[in-house]
Order: C-alpha cells, then sequence, then structure tokens
C-alpha cells in the first residue's frame, strides 16, 4: 500500500513539474508573440494621402513594383516574372508572376496591373515621376502578359516601374477618380491603421508570396525631432531608427556607446545638393556659380560636419550608379574661384540668402552645413544671410524664385540617368521648375531628350557623359555629398537592413 503511495506521488510531482514546463513555454510563446511588433521612429510622415500614387511609402511594405533595383541600381522583375522589348523599344511586354494575391484576396493579373497604371497615367499629378508620360495605350493581353506602348523609345522601362514609379494595387483600392478607398497591395505588410502626424500601423500578410514575414506588426512613429528621436531610442519607446536622416552624424558616437543600441550605416543613393537661382544676380552669371562650386571643400565638409558619414561629391549623382557616373568632376580651387569672381567684375560684396528648410535640418546636418558654405563663400565677397523656414514656406520661396542659395537631398529613385537630367536640367524639367532653378539651356534639353530615348547603351553612355560635363560647365545647381544613411537599433532586433533606397528589410526582420 505504502509503495502504492509513493508511486502516486511520485507520478503527481512528475505531472506538476510538466504542467509547469508547459506554462513557462507557453510564457515564453506568449512573450516572443507579443515581441514580434516592431516601433521604427522616422523623422518624417510615410502617409501620403488618398490622392498620392502610392497612399504610403514605399518603406511600409504595404505595395510593390513590376521590378526593383539591385545593389548596382539595375531592374531585376519583381512582380513581373520578366519584361521584353521590340526592335523599336517603344513596346514593352510585362509578363507576371503566377499566383500573387492582392491583400483582398484577389489575384494579381494583367487587367489589375493595367487599371493601376491608367490609374495613374490619366491622372498626371499621380505620376510624380513621369513614368508614362509619353504612354500610348496599356493593355491585357492575356492573363498575365500586359502591354505597354509609347510613343517614342523608352529604353530605362524597367528602371522606371521600379518602386514609387508604378506602385500596383487592386482595383478594388480606389475609385473612379484615382483616389485610393483602401491600400490593397501585394506586399508583405497589410494597411491597419493612421494616426495623423503621429503614427501609420501596418500588420503582417500571412500569405505573403515570397513566405510569412516574422514581425506581426509595423508601426511607424512619426518624430521629428532628431534630439527626441534619439532619446526614444535609447528608453525604448522605439525599437529602431530606419529611413535615411534619422540619425544625425553627431548622434553616432552616443549610440556607439550605448550597449543597448546597435550603430548600423549604408551608402544610399541620395545625394545633397546647393541649388543657385540661375534667373536673377547674382548667380544668373555662370561664373559666379562656378566661382561658388569651386570654393566648397568637400572633403573638409564631409570631415567635420558628418564625421565622415558621407562621401565627397566629385560625381553628380550617387556614385552607386556605377554605370552612368563620371568621377573627378567637381573639385575645390580657392585660386581659380577668386580669377572668376575678379571676371565677373560685379560690385562686390554680393548680397545673397541662403535659405535653409527647417524640416530637412531636422534630418541633415544642414545649419552647420549652411554655416560652412557661408564662411567659404565670405572669402568670395559673398555676405549670406541664413534664412530658416518651415517646408512649406520653403517650397513656396523657391517656386517664386524668392531666394538665391538653398540646399536639397535628391534620390536617384530608378538608377537611371534620365531621372535626374529630365526633372533637373531640362528647362521644363518638374525639380527645375519646382525648386525655382530657372536653368534653360536649348543644348541641354536637346542631350536630355537624345539620351533619354538612345536604346543603344554606348551611345546613352556617350550623351549621358556630355551633359555631366555640360552641368559642371553651366553649374546650375553643384553636389555637395552623397549621403551614407545612418541607422540603428536596440540589440534584440535582428536582421534589419536598409537597402539603396533606404527600405527597410520588414519582410526578414524579426526580434530576439
Amino acid at each position: 500500500m505504502l509503495k502504492h503511495r509513493k508511486t502516486i506521488l511520485i507520478w503527481c510531482l512528475i505531472l506538476v513539474i510538466l504542467a509547469g514546463l508547459l506554462s513557462a513555454c507557453n510564457g515564453r510563446e506568449q512573450v516572443q508573440t507579443k515581441m514580434q511588433e516592431l516601433v521604427i521612429g522616422i523623422g518624417r510622415d510615410f502617409y501620403g494621402g488618398e490622392q498620392s500614387p502610392g497612399f504610403a511609402h514605399n518603406s511600409t511594405g504595404i505595395w510593390e513594383s513590376l521590378t526593383v533595383l539591385n545593389e548596382n541600381l539595375e531592374p531585376v522583375p519583381h512582380l513581373a516574372e520578366k519584361i521584353v522589348s521590340d526592335d523599336t523599344g517603344k513596346v514593352w511586354i510585362v509578363y507576371l508572376r503566377p499566383g500573387i494575391k492582392f491583400h483582398d484576396g484577389t489575384l494579381l493579373d494583367a487587367r489589375a496591373v493595367v487599371e493601376s497604371v491608367e490609374r495613374i497615367a490619366k491622372h498626371p499629378k499621380l505620376d510624380e515621376y513621369g513614368t508614362f508620360l509619353n504612354l500610348e495605350k496599356v493593355e491585357a493581353i492575356g492573363e498575365r502578359e500586359v502591354r505597354f506602348t509609347f510613343r517614342q523609345p523608352e529604353p530605362a522601362f524597367p528602371a522606371k516601374v521600379a518602386y514609387h514609379g508604378c506602385p500596383i494595387f487592386s482595383p478594388h483600392s480606389f475609385d473612379a477618380e484615382g483616389k485610393i478607398v483602401h491600400p490593397y497591395g501585394t506586399g508583405p505588410f497589410k494597411f491597419a491603421e493612421y494616426k495623423k502626424g503621429e503614427a501609420l500601423i501596418v500588420v503582417r500578410n500571412d500569405d505573403y508570396w515570397q513566405g510569412k514575414p516574422k514581425l506581426e506588426k509595423v508601426t511607424f512613429k512619426v518624430i521629428p525631432d532628431p534630439s527626441t528621436r534619439l532619446a526614444a531610442l535609447q528608453t525604448g519607446e522605439i525599437q529602431a531608427v530606419a529611413d535615411v536622416g534619422g540619425i544625425l552624424p553627431e548622434q553616432a558616437q552616443v549610440i556607439k556607446s550605448d550597449p543597448n543600441l546597435v550603430l548600423l550605416f549604408r551608402p544610399v543613393t541620395t545625394t545633397h545638393y546647393l541649388l543657385f537661382n540661375n534667373k536673377k544676380p547674382p548667380f544668373n552669371d555662370v561664373r559666379l556659380r562656378q566661382a561658388a562650386s569651386l570654393a566648397i571643400d568637400r572633403n573638409q565638409l564631409v570631415k567635420e560636419v558628418l564625421s565622415g558619414y558621407g562621401e565627397p561629391a566629385d560625381t553628380l549623382f550617387t556614385s552607386l550608379a556605377r554605370t552612368w557616373v563620371v568621377k573627378g568632376l567637381w573639385t575645390t580651387d580657392m585660386q581659380k574661384a577668386r580669377e572668376l569672381v575678379m571676371q565677373a567684375k560685379g560690385e562686390g560684396p554680393y548680397k545673397v540668402v541662403l535659405v535653409v528648410n527647417s524640416s530637412l535640418a531636422n534630418r541633415w546636418p544642414y545649419k552647420p552645413i549652411a554655416e560652412i558654405l557661408q564662411a567659404e563663400l565670405k572669402a568670395l565677397g559673398f555676405e549670406v544671410e541664413l534664412k530658416m523656414l518651415e517646408m512649406g514656406a520653403w517650397k513656396e520661396a523657391l517656386k517664386k524664385g524668392e531666394y538665391d542659395l538653398t540646399l536639397t537631398p535628391y534620390t536617384l529613385m530608378t538608377g537611371d540617368p534620365d531621372f535626374f537630367f529630365g526633372r533637373w536640367i531640362h528647362s521644363r524639367g518638374q525639380m527645375n521648375v519646382q525648386r525655382g532653378v530657372g536653368y534653360n539651356n536649348p543644348k541641354a534639353d536637346r542631350l536630355v531628350e537624345e539620351a533619354a530615348a538612345e536604346r543603344d547603351l554606348v551611345k546613352r553612355k556617350e550623351l549621358y557623359v556630355d551633359l555631366q560635363q555640360l552641368v559642371v560647365s553651366d553649374v546650375p545647381l553643384c553636389p555637395l555629398y552623397h549621403d551614407v544613411c545612418i541607422y540603428a537599433a536596440k540589440q534584440e532586433v535582428q536582421d534589419l537592413t536598409l537597402d539603396p533606397f533606404f527600405k527597410p528589410s520588414l519582410e526578414k526582420a524579426w526580434i530576439k
């Protein structure tokens, strides 16, 4: 009888231990499930709205495009399985991958792509990148085949339909006016909620065609002030800062010294420029624009202000575009700069206004950069007044030409040179007009148009070499440095990386 009682007692103890182990395991599973939520701090709002092309920034993982660009900025198929053109370069056929579903459960097919493209093409304000400016028609020629016909050759078509150039949504996502009622994309995450000016929230797409992400929920928290962003990361209010301009160079050492944080960085396709108002004195004189550019010590700027987190720009746009860039074009030569100022024979000192966008200055060290430029230009006889403006006022001032100098970032989002030259250098280019640069050179217009339509790669490269040399000569703007994006995360955040276009790897990231 005693032996029997001992046996019962032993089994009871075993059951208690097993119950405890199961409870502990279950607890760990609950903790792990709860922790698969990532909060990312950003310095800008990723919400674009119902009347924007993509509703939200591509970093949110809601929608995808026909192609993406690899580390060499070359287009590779994404939603498309392959893309081929005819002999003229005016007709492109896109073959879609099979079995991909939108967030509303409908299948990605040719009809859906046609409707997404027509939404953009029929509403020019949605075609921010001019992807379909020369589109004649788009049509479904099979269940998964789409034919694009253009009025002129489009050699860069596969690059133009990457990222924001061609977001693809389910036809149920938008109304007849092109307004997005709900963004049903194909991405690894679904749109869940937007809190105006505060946060944008996405949740996992369990049926994602490339495999279910580990993260269940991602919140993009808007924190405009850089000091507040860093403090939020240190206290655990957020677990990462992962966007271009999210971490300022002077904050890097603070993160390095914090054992709970990991400092990360990578070159991205953003370049920072000094813009000149080409339409009024003194910078309507090309010699003074040349002199100002030659006075800038880009190496010293990167060393002193950026703590080395940047690349001094000797190329016009990102050096990651290896196929296209010409190196060594932008140099420093104070002696030559002084000679050019003497040749201009203007009545000095020249009084000019350098306007700085306060919102951009919260993401990059534009104020200290402006102060360095102020000092460098003073040596040439320029009295530079610095003026801080809010985003809206800055855009309005530039559009009206009410400035002499300003600083701006620009990202080569398609990896193709036309995305720079067609927008900044052509006299009718979107950025040339909107930013009040006022550059107008018939030779530049001709070269831009010819290069954009040239199908022969060798000839196209030659045209872009000519254009880069022309810009160095005319200096409607000048590059300062190419961005090295600094980002950071808590130690427990795993596999969070950025691509050359600063898109975070949400589909791979997880919480340890």
